[in-house]
């Protein structure tokens, strides 16, 4: 749907009552044969109806879900050709009321995920993307979805185990949330569709999908498509203050703060200071300042300028005179933690004195000394016990060091370790017994076991997450250590190595070369 005059045609339907042509060509200025001949088309190709009322003929758009396809693919085909109609289009009542439960279930069987999406919760998820994200919608009705159907190909559902089925659920989820998510976050950065943001009262912060956008105040407008008319004046509102060349103007100017911490969930640190300033420099009350340094300070600890967030921090803490943000406090005393950790060297004979924050750097690198492990899978306990030794060993024959469960060793990044009050105790007992079996035998003083908190970014603990730490601080007399079952390793910058044969040889000769040679 190419022509701009089909287009217009079409709009002229969309949200009205059964129009004859003649009123259609009064509104879009174009000859009555032109608008004639254009419906004709229309009709055959099932976008359009003609219905006879009075002897008059009279048409309408059609509103099953492959007419609401076709128009689609011809409005958002390309969002920087014929911007107008394209708003006009998004933010229709026809729009808006076409994107409901039966799309959605539509949408899952062309990707061949019903499977997976099964309740009303998810559903609405994915309806609440859809209505702000044209491209979504796009993709949703057109994309290709080869990559679904040979992800599953050769997968039988009757003769499959229930692990293979969850590990397939798992991918499949993955790889259409990612889609998803890539295309909202571009179309709210899009002009094109800046119309829509501000019809639905939403923007960036105010969709909470699966990355976990977040805002502080939730604002999202209740079963959308269902309430689009009731959004308009406020939408209107809106619209009346916008400045030239901006996309959107602020009604509440926390909303910038709100803006700044989706950035600092998205990782747009840079994006999210700015965000953070402009919230600081609008708003007038002291604990509103207060609130924005705190935030801009968290994307500081996510930069690492721990300095900077302490500054932070304490800017707030003088603005906050009745100490109502608790907040402030706790997170100065992270970075002040963490700049420590970042510039000292750690002796390795007590467990790390840090707070380990949800999503948020450790302060210190990987090395021959520190050890980080994401945990994955439905079996944390034998995740974390199936190797403590071989580390324990390997730390014992090297200089000593520690290992940490629950920190991504990619990026450094705090992810916990999911463990009820039973695992924990079941963790304990099953790493003090691999590691008592260590020969030649190590007492309890030649290793540590701490169990962290994980906090949020409110500073709150997070229910049953942790971060495990194995301490094993260097010995004082030069051992060969090997595990229960005879095997020895050393420690290295990638890992663990596990010696054979000559290796042990030549370890056992270089570890005690010192002792033996006189000067």
């Amino acid at each position: 749907m190419g022509n701009l005059i089909r287009k217009k045609i079409v709009l002229s339907l969309l949200d009205s009552d059964p129009k004859p042509a003649n009123k259609i060509a009064d509104e879009i200025s174009t000859p009555l044969a032109t608008v004639e001949n254009y419906l004709t088309a229309l009709i055959s190709e099932n976008i359009c109806e003609k219905r006879n009322q009075h002897e008059v003929s009279q048409y309408v758009v059609k509103k099953d879900i492959e007419t609401f396809a076709r128009l689609v693919k011809g409005f958002l085909s390309d969002k920087e050709e014929h911007k107008e109609e394209i708003e006009r289009f998004i933010t229709s009542e026809y729009y808006f009321t076409r994107i409901d439960n039966e799309l959605v279930d539509y949408m899952l069987r062309r990707f061949d995920i019903d499977w997976i999406y099964q309740t009303d919760e998810e559903k609405q998820q994915i309806e609440r993307i859809l209505l702000a994200s044209p491209s979504t919608l796009f993709f949703a009705l057109h994309d290709d979805t080869t990559i679904f159907s040979e992800s599953q190909a050769g997968w039988d559902p009757l003769n499959s185990s229930a692990e293979s089925r969850e590990k397939l659920n798992r991918t499949l989820r993955q790889s259409f949330e990612t889609s998803l998510t890539e295309m909202l976050l571009s179309d709210m950065r899009a002009r094109t569709y800046g119309c829509l943001f501000d019809k639905l009262q939403v923007r960036i912060v105010k969709i909470e999908i699966q990355v976990s956008l977040a805002t502080v105040h939730e604002k999202y407008v209740e079963a959308i498509g269902k309430q689009a008319v009731g959004c308009r004046k406020a939408a209107d509102d809106l619209t009346e203050d916008l400045r030239p060349g901006q996309w959107f103007t602020y009604v509440n100017p926390m909303d910038g703060s709100d803006d700044g911490l989706a950035f600092l969930h998205l990782g747009e640190f840079k994006a999210a200071i700015e965000s953070f300033d402009y919230a600081f420099d609008a708003v007038q009350d002291p604990i509103q300042k207060a609130i924005v340094l705190n935030n801009k300070g968290l994307a500081f600890l996510h930069l690492e300028q721990y300095q900077k967030a302490i500054e932070c921090f304490e800017e707030g803490i003088a603005l906050d005179s009745k100490g109502e943000i608790f907040q402030l406090s706790e997170n100065k005393q992270v970075a002040e933690e963490y700049l420590a950790c970042a510039t000292d060297a750690d002796n390795l004979t007590q467990p790390t004195q840090v707070r380990f924050v949800h999503d948020l750097p450790v302060p210190f690198e990987e090395t021959r000394f520190y050890e980080f492990k994401e945990i994955m899978g439905r079996n944390p306990v034998g995740s974390v016990t199936n190797t403590a030794d071989e580390y324990a060993v390997a730390f014992l024959n090297c200089e000593g060091g520690r290992i940490f469960w629950g920190v991504r060793d990619s990026d450094r990044m705090t992810v916990g370790v999911t463990l009820d009050d039973q695992q924990r105790d079941e963790v304990r007992r099953e790493i003090s017994q691999k590691l008592w079996a260590i020969r030649p035998s190590i007492s309890d003083e030649n290793w540590q076991l701490e169990f962290h908190h994980v906090y949020d970014l409110q500073g709150e603990t997070v229910e049953d997450l942790w971060v495990i730490e194995l301490v094993v601080p260097p010995q004082q007399e030069k051992e060969v250590f090997y595990t229960n079952s005879g095997e020895l390793f050393v420690k290295t910058l990638g890992g663990k190595q596990k010696l054979l044969g000559p290796q042990v040889t030549e370890f056992i000769r270089s570890r005690f070369q010192n002792d033996t040679e006189t000067p």
